[in-house]
């Protein structure tokens, strides 16, 4: 039998990956009140399913549920479902009215409202039932059976919600679940550990909300220290309690994760390593899509190419190896901005941005399991002060922003990774590259100035033309590299003069040609799988 398994575990990877998923729905509304309080809302529906088998190349709608709306002198609102490909966690039920005449019963759902004060009450059920191969989890809101105006407590994740205690203290909000605390601890999410808690009644000094985020419930006469449910646990709305007609607190918006062993196999929510576990975290709706293989690490937009694992940054973020790594990086500063002001726009004398720094290697070790931070410089802005060029930066390595061009005719050009072009009218010089000091080098000197024109910004491969060549002086070359499988030229210096326009291209590191921005830079990781 151990053969046979091995064989099925190796055909089950190969086209797919395992999953665990967790689905929270929007927790319901606390009841609206008017003289007497409200109940407490429910929490949304829990469903969490272990070993889910997701296709490689496949994709998986993920809906997040919103909190339930609390309304004036009327049962809250429900929560929206939550839903992950055939997975659905239902809304939790609004509490139910603490109004003028009689109250009112709390709304079924994922976890039950609370049942609202002034009158024998029943709190809402729970509908909340194991879905699309996960188990549900949810529970029944109180009831207010004291015949007193107090509320009872939303029904939570883990505990039914409470009753009142007498006739004036309102029930409190029932617990959520702690189940997942490791998964909390590792997306930044829920509350102190825990998610979907109910909401609190309303009167007297208000139910204290569940633990995972339910909401407080209202003092008597001012509702003064009533809470909404936590955004993205789940959680119920606190019960209001005023003396005039009021809505309950909103519920707490849901929230669906997604985590599996190993580095990534998948795009979407956000995207983090802990613990051995690639987690993607979605608190607004979205799409999970699995790639093609599964990766060793985890950051940036991963996509494979002749053998590799390809990350590519074109914003900034962390890179963490699910193993020990050696690999090849690719770092691209932003490139500098030229000379423009609206009257003027370009002038003839105007210098070309130089290139971002362009620095590639090999052989790079990185740690498994720790962060490496990912900085991905933005393009100098465009002006009569023109901006250099942000630097970008992997781990230790740091490539420096392109030189702005000059601001005034004469001016000699900026350093920078590569550096600007030097004004004309008259000759300035180009300025400076390889501000980093580094070898090889990571950039180039813009060129000289004529007596006329601007010259071009410095490139990663070569000098900037001088501005002497005429109007729309060549900036210096840029490096072709295949790193992100295909060849893309990175880091060209921008022309000199006032023409041809331009920004640099969004993320290659090119300085800016007459009117135009630098733009910005780019990271690029990669390692054989």
């Amino acid at each position: 039998m151990a053969p046979i398994l091995g064989i099925w575990a190796s055909q089950n990877y190969l086209r797919g990956v395992l999953t665990d998923v967790l689905v929270i729905a929007g927790g319901g509304a606390g009841g609206g009140n008017n003289n007497n309080g409200g109940g407490g809302g429910g929490a949304g529906g829990v469903v969490y399913q272990t070993g889910r088998t997701c296709n490689f190349n496949s994709s998986f709608t993920v809906t997040i549920g919103a909190g339930g709306a609390g309304t004036s002198n009327a049962a809250g609102g429900n929560g929206s479902n939550s839903v992950f490909d055939t997975i659905t966690a239902n809304g939790g039920g609004g509490g139910g009215a603490g109004a003028g005449g009689s109250g009112t019963n709390g709304n079924s759902g994922g976890s039950g409202g609370g049942g609202g004060g002034n009158g024998s009450t029943s709190g809402g059920a729970a509908t909340q039932g194991n879905s699309g191969g996960g188990t549900g989890y949810g529970n029944s809101g109180g009831s207010s059976t004291t015949g007193g105006f107090a509320s009872a407590g939303g029904g939570g994740a883990g505990a039914a919600g409470a009753n009142p205690t007498n006739s004036t203290n309102a029930g409190a909000g029932g617990a959520g679940l702690s189940t997942w605390s490791a998964w909390a601890t590792a997306t930044s999410t829920g509350v102190s550990g825990f998610y979907a808690g109910g909401g609190g009644g309303g009167y007297g000094a208000g139910g204290a909300g569940g633990s995972g985020g339910g909401g407080q419930g209202g003092t008597y006469s001012t509702s003064s220290n009533m809470t909404a449910g936590t955004a993205n646990t789940g959680s119920g709305g606190g019960g209001s309690s005023t003396n005039t007609a009021t809505a309950g607190a909103n519920g707490g918006s849901g929230i669906a994760i997604v985590r599996y062993s190993g580095g990534q196999a998948a795009s979407g929510g956000t995207v983090v390593y802990s613990g051995g576990y690639t987690y993607h975290t979605f608190t607004s709706s979205g799409t999970f899509t699995t790639l093609s293989a599964q990766a060793k690490a985890v950051g940036g937009t991963v996509t494979f190419s002749g053998g590799y694992a390809i990350h590519t940054f074109t914003t900034s973020g962390t890179f963490t190896p699910a193993q020990n790594l050696s690999v090849e990086y690719m770092v691209v500063a932003g490139g500098g901005g030229v000379y423009w002001d609206a009257v003027n726009q370009t002038p003839t004398w105007a210098g070309g941005g130089g290139a971002g720094g362009y620095r590639t290697g090999t052989g790079f070790s990185v740690t498994s399991g720790t962060g490496y931070t990912v900085t991905v410089g933005a393009g100098g802005a465009r002006g009569t002060s023109p901006g250099k060029g942000s630097n970008s930066v992997f781990s230790t390595v740091t490539s420096t922003g392109g030189g702005g061009g000059p601001a005034n005719n004469g001016d000699n050009g900026s350093t920078g990774g590569s550096g600007s072009g030097g004004a004309g009218a008259p000759a300035g010089t180009g300025g400076a590259g390889n501000q980093g000091g580094y070898s090889p080098v990571e950039g180039y000197a813009g060129g000289a100035g004529g007596s006329t024109y601007g010259g071009g910004g410095g490139g990663s491969a070569a000098v900037g033309t001088a501005g002497s060549t005429g109007n729309g002086a060549a900036g210096g070359t840029g490096t072709a590299n295949s790193i992100s499988g295909s060849s893309v030229t990175y880091a060209v210096g921008g022309s000199g003069g006032s023409s041809p326009t331009g920004d640099g291209t969004t993320n290659t590191g090119n300085g800016g040609s007459a009117r135009g921005s630098g733009g910005s830079g780019i990271v690029i990781i990669r390692y054989t799988v």
